[in-house]
């Protein structure tokens, strides 16, 4: 029906008129997950909501707590023959305290949605909508996953693990992520990988620690975990090409919170990305023997752990030909663009693109701040197109 581009182009330009006329609706969501975040496995308020939404959508099926309790997913045409297109949503939240000063503001200051969460999940459900209204043009089932724990818990494990892909037969998955600093309003994607292979660094450092006024009767942890930062550094710029992508980040540190005592333990917790899964490797054997080196030097006694090993998100190039004829059809071409090179990103979507095609997709919203900054926002007015965008997707592919 949709071989024709330009019959193609105009179901989507209804889609986004239909979208248009939907912006209250679409916005209200967003604002009610973004005010009542919740993190990962917690997610009891956001399913319920989602779950409530979905069941007064005609024609859905709705299946709360597939493999994870606060995992909810659609299915609209479930009827219908060969198998199906699913998209995912993230509905978790980040241990990160908001200051946008937005009426609608997370209630807890512990917890937000500055990663866009909140428009994923609103935008999805706007699409869901749009579906409905228009279920007699779908040639194949479409599921809607609404999946927990992204954030470091790798909820889309747990999900492969429950058989989700066989449970629904699911062929083809899409994901469309929000970016902050790409230019508003381009969908942006690659053939091949798109993110990072992503690790979580916890370096525990242990050892005899004392007074203050005394640090020669220590061994100092604490100042033995400045000197690890700085060589760990040191050896990213020494030991890696400079044409290799490569990031370690510390972005959380404990030791004694006495400021006069020097304390017995210091625990590190940071990022390690590359795009390059041999570089990656290479540099956690590193990293264990440069801390490892550094600590019999000072007597003192060290752990490395990584964790939540996320592989490169790998997009298929047919699924990512289709995305872009029937994109550039209803957008242009000014609007579509291929990456430069992977983004940093640690995404467990990585899990679906393993099992089957799989796209992920980049918004750009041209935001100031970036993703989990406190002053991270969206601008709402991309929520119709997102909705249609994933519509228009759901019906031609």
């Amino acid at each position: 029906m949709f071989k024709d581009l330009a019959v193609a182009a105009d179901l989507g330009v209804k889609l986004l008129s239909e979208a248009e006329g939907m912006t209250e609706e679409i916005v209200e969501y967003r604002r009610r997950f973004h005010q009542f975040p919740e993190l990962g496995l917690e997610e009891y308020m956001t399913s319920g909501k989602i779950e409530s939404i979905l069941q007064s959508m005609p024609g859905m099926e709705v299946f709360k707590g597939f493999g994870l309790q606060t995992c909810v997913i659609g299915r609209l045409g479930g009827e219908l023959p060969g198998g199906a297109l699913a998209f995912r949503a993230e509905i978790d939240a980040v241990e990160v305290r908001e200051d946008t000063g937005l009426p609608f503001s997370s209630y807890d200051n512990r917890v937000s949605h500055v990663q866009g969460h909140d428009a994923h999940m609103a935008s999805l459900l706007g699409a869901a909508t749009l579906l409905c209204e228009h279920r007699s043009l779908l040639t194949r089932p479409v599921v809607f996953i609404f999946q927990p724990a992204e954030e470091g818990k790798g909820g889309a494990k747990h999900l492969i693990d429950a058989d989700l892909i066989g449970a629904f037969s699911i062929e083809r998955m899409l994901c469309v992520h929000w970016i902050p600093h790409l230019p508003y309003g381009q969908i942006i994607t690659n053939k091949g990988g798109v993110t990072a292979f992503s690790s979580k660094v916890h370096i525990g450092l242990t050892g005899p620690g004392g007074h203050g006024p005394t640090p020669y009767l220590t061994s100092d942890p604490v100042y033995l975990s400045a000197e690890v930062q700085l060589a760990l550094q040191g050896m990213i710029t020494r030991e890696v090409n400079p044409a290799s992508t490569v990031v370690l980040s510390f972005g959380r540190m404990e030791a004694a919170e006495v400021y006069n005592v020097i304390a017995e333990e210091a625990h590190l917790w940071g990022t390690l990305r590359s795009v390059d899964n041999a570089t990656h490797r290479v540099l956690k054997t590193r990293i264990e023997e440069i801390v490892k080196g550094l600590a019999r030097l000072s007597h003192i006694a060290a752990s490395v752990e990584y964790t939540l090993d996320y592989n490169q998100v790998v997009n298929s190039e047919s699924l990512v030909s289709d995305v872009f004829k029937y994109g550039t059809a209803l957008i242009g071409s000014d609007s579509m663009e291929l990456l430069r090179s992977p983004l940093l990103l640690g995404e467990d979507f990585s899990f679906y693109s393993e099992q089957i095609p799989s796209c992920l997709m980049f918004l750009g919203t041209g935001m100031e701040y970036g993703l989990y900054h406190a002053r991270y926002d969206i601008p709402e007015n991309l929520l119709p197109f997102a909705s249609a965008w994933s519509a228009y997707m759901g019906l031609l592919l």
